[in-house]
């Protein structure tokens, strides 16, 4: 039986909170100042994921990564 994923729908003004904290990310120098930015966005878009769904801060971190 294969997995099905829903697709997320985030809204337009939180898309852009996501993208102003990821350029964040990636201008910042300090660890500890980026471990802080992925960790809010991480809250961010957990307050639009569905009920159970996990979100790790490696996988914001990865995510930040991957669409740099």
């Amino acid at each position: 039986m294969p997995i099905t994923l829903k697709q997320l729908e985030i809204p337009p003004d939180v898309a852009r909170q996501f993208a102003a904290k990821m350029l964040a990310f990636h201008a910042e120098y300090s660890p500890l100042k980026r471990d802080e930015i992925a960790s809010d966005t991480r809250h961010l878009l957990l307050q639009h994921m569905p009920k159970g769904a996990k979100l790790r801060l490696a996988d914001v971190l990865d995510l930040f990564e991957l669409m740099r």
